[in-house]
């Protein structure tokens, strides 16, 4: 395999330095392309010597310029290269004009182009570098995603899965490796006069902050309000970019700012390793910042580094100095501070070389690999065993925890309990290879995952099978484990779990993630659904965020407890009140003697309209029961009230229609066709069809049902839809499974999911 790397700016000569010292370590064959994109000594070329790499094979000389000649210029300059050199590979890191070009440059000559920083996203389109990232991704062969946001962000761009690599960053790497020899060579903070966590570190370079003299003098502003509350020296390596704007601008910078000219790595390193704080608006400083342990605040309105803000190690302030000061405080008050690091784990350049060279046996999808960590899972049911399996699948050691033995003797056989599309393999997949094994008892764990009903009782949630379950694991819970609540939960039940392991004298971190799935689809949903996690601290949230990530493929978005409780209620009561909407109207149409489904048909022509299709009844264990738990504890909430009122009265009226059509011709027989909550499943939970079969009863109709998924319900079934035919006087169609869509009955039907 022969690598071509392409380099054109400080960054990329620190992020690529880890990838050739691991070429140079294997005796693969590299060639460095170098466009000098940037256009001094200072900060460009001087990291090659520092850094001890080779001097590039090829200088392209491209210099400063409009992006678009700039960009040319590097493709005129690369293609000849890259047409005499025939790399297997081109290898590109970042987002700058040179990552664009010589990506470009090789996908047209059929080179594989290889991306290192893959998936970033800022989703401000104002910034070059965006466009740029995502241009060179979506013409990337291998794309080296920096961690699981970046993995899922790829996915929902539609790129090929088994392009992306999930790897970390090799600013790692480049940083663990100098650290000690920055700390040998490095005089700057001597030379300098610098106290070690005394002073502020400042970098600006970003057009957004420099290039408008307004913006500039907004900046400056916030390091004057920095000075003014936290008096001590702000030191500031000025950009050649930012330098040339003040004199163009005329503008004198205040005499406490120590301005000096751009230094070398391991001189930076030591800067930003003693700093008290940094202010920056680079997207890979706001990476060292966090691998040093180094708060920073980040001159943005928004990052491509998320991971900094979400593990609290970075906050976006933008240019507002009042945000500025108000997290500086924060900071400076907390005394030690400490987070996870999210970027990398010293070892980057080795994977990517691994993937590229094939050494590392990617495609083996079969063997699970171990994480060492353990999750118990209590309640096997629709949720809880595939969560259950997906974890296990993802490496970690699980107990699937349920009182029912026989539910437990079948999932250690490797056998699914109920329908569930792709569960049987993905079971004994897992139970084969040891991942997951199930029990009666709860053992003590790492971390405990709450999946067991929450019936509603008088319209309010039953917590009681949560309380006994979160009592179940105080028996054997240590200090600092986590417990993740995935049952759907009336809002500050998450508190009262807190405050009943407390009674016990054991402090555990609450965290819930509300589920979002669908029978029939749950599989699907749990891997690529986004996914919200509440919690009280910043940790619980980022172990917790790790887990699931193991398995999603969707976003896993972070907030606090309350928050992500009301979430999955809320989204459940808005279409339990748009289906009322719906249902009431179809009661309007009737009054009117005006068909309803034409006037929706035609209502949803307009593009802000999407009004939905009435129907008999809303059923399941979501739609009809999240709203009571929303609005159980408040005043508030009267027209949440009336929804559910109007949705459950449903199945009552379209029962009545129902009789009055067979009544018409003197008959008393009725078949209910489907029976279960939602279309092709077996799932009868909160039915509608037990509201219609119950008046029917009322009103002494005789009933039976036809449901190929249901094979045992609250009354007599017929084996076909000919039995049924010859049976009844009448048909009510109440679940649209699959097998009604093309119904042909000779007997008087009421279609109501027309």
């Amino acid at each position: 395999m022969k690598i071509g790397i392409v380099v054109g700016t400080r960054p990329e000569i620190i992020k690529m330095a880890p990838v050739i010292r691991e070429c140079q370590n294997r005796g693969i064959p590299y060639f460095i392309i170098h466009s000098n994109q940037h256009y001094s000594e200072e900060m460009d070329s001087i990291f090659f010597k520092e850094l001890e790499l080779p001097k590039p094979h090829y200088n392209l000389g491209v210099g400063s310029g409009l992006h678009s000649n700039q960009t040319g210029n590097i493709l005129i300059k690369m293609e000849p290269i890259l047409i005499e050199e025939k790399p297997d590979v081109v290898l590109v890191q970042g987002d700058t004009n040179t990552v664009l070009a010589g990506a470009l440059a090789a996908s047209k000559l059929g080179i594989k182009v290889g991306h290192i920083e893959a998936g970033l996203r800022s989703y401000d389109r104002t910034m070059p570098e965006e466009t740029n990232r995502i241009m060179t991704d979506h013409i990337s062969d291998y794309l080296f995603a920096v961690g699981p946001n970046q993995h899922a962000i790829l996915l929902k761009e539609g790129i090929d899965p088994s392009k992306i690599y999930t790897v970390g960053n090799t600013v790692s790497d480049s940083l663990f490796q100098h650290l000690e020899i920055s700390a040998a060579k490095s005089t700057i903070l001597n030379d300098l006069e610098l106290t070690a966590g005394d002073y502020f570190l400042v970098t600006a370079h970003r057009a957004s902050n420099v290039d408008i003299a307004s913006n500039l003098m907004e900046l400056l502003h916030l390091l004057d309000e920095m000075h003014a509350n936290y008096t001590g020296t702000i030191v500031w390596p000025i950009h050649p970019r930012t330098q040339s704007k003040l004199k163009e601008f005329n503008i004198e910078l205040p005499s406490y700012l120590k301005l000096i000219p751009p230094v070398g790595y391991l001189d930076f390193i030591q800067l930003q390793k003693h700093a008290k704080l940094i202010l920056t608006d680079s997207g890979g400083i706001q990476e060292e910042a966090c691998l040093l342990g180094v708060p920073s605040l980040t001159l943005r309105e928004n990052t491509e580094r998320p991971e900094a803000v979400e593990v609290g190690a970075s906050e976006l302030v933008g240019r507002n100095a009042e945000k500025a000061v108000k997290a500086a405080k924060k900071w400076l008050s907390a005394g030690k501070v400490s987070w996870e690091n999210p970027f990398g784990d010293g070892h980057v350049a080795e994977h990517i070389l691994d993937i590229l060279t094939n050494t590392r046996n990617i495609e083996d999808e079969e063997k699970i690999v171990a994480k060492n960590e353990s999750v118990a899972v209590i309640g096997m049911g629709y949720m809880g065993l595939p969560i259950a399996s997906l974890i296990a699948q993802a490496g970690y050691s699980v107990t699937g925890v349920d009182l029912s033995k026989e539910k437990v003797e079948a999932i250690n056989r490797g056998e699914c309990p109920f329908d569930e599309v792709g569960m049987p393999e993905l079971i004994n997949k897992v139970v084969s290879q040891g991942f997951l094994t199930a029990s009666v008892n709860i053992p003590s764990s790492d971390t405990y995952l709450v999946a067991v009903p929450t019936p509603h009782k008088n319209n309010s949630c039953d917590r009681s099978y949560v309380f006994s379950a979160v009592d179940a694991i105080a028996e054997v819970a240590k200090n600092g484990q986590t417990v993740i609540i995935e049952s759907t939960i009336s809002p500050q039940t998450s508190i009262a779990v807190e405050q009943r392991f407390a009674d016990k004298g054991i402090q555990v971190d609450v965290v819930h993630c509300p589920e979002r799935a669908i029978p029939g689809h749950t599989l699907h949903e749990l891997v690529n659904n986004d996914r919200i996690i509440g919690a009280s601290n910043t940790q619980a949230q980022q172990k917790v965020k790790r887990i699931y990530q193991s398995f999603v493929n969707g976003e896993v978005f972070l907030t606090d407890l309350t928050t992500a409780e009301c979430i999955k209620l809320v989204e459940n009561t808005s279409r339990d009140v748009g289906i009322a909407f719906a249902n009431e109207l179809a009661e309007i149409c009737a009054e009117l003697n005006v068909n309803v489904y034409e006037v929706i048909r035609l209502a949803n022509r307009h593009p802000r309209v999407n009004v939905l299709t009435p129907g008999p009844g809303v059923g399941g264990h979501c739609i009809p029961i999240d709203p009571w738990f929303l609005v159980e504890n408040t005043k508030s909430g009267e027209f949440v009230r009336l929804a559910r009122k109007i949705n459950d009265q449903r199945p009552a009226i379209v029962a009545e229609q129902a009789i009055a059509l067979v009544k018409k011709d003197g008959g008393n027989k009725i078949g209910i066709l489907g029976v279960a909550y939602k279309a092709n499943v077996d799932d009868c939970r909160e039915t509608p069809a037990d509201g219609i079969l119950a008046h029917f009863k009322q009103q002494g109709i005789e009933v039976k049902y036809h449901d190929p998924f249901v094979p045992k319900w609250d009354c007599p079934k017929v084996g076909s839809l000919t039995e049924m035919e010859q049976w009844a006087d009448a048909v009510i169609l109440v679940t649209d499974h699959t097998c009604y869509d093309d119904l042909k009955i000779s007997i008087p039907l009421l279609n109501t999911r027309r």
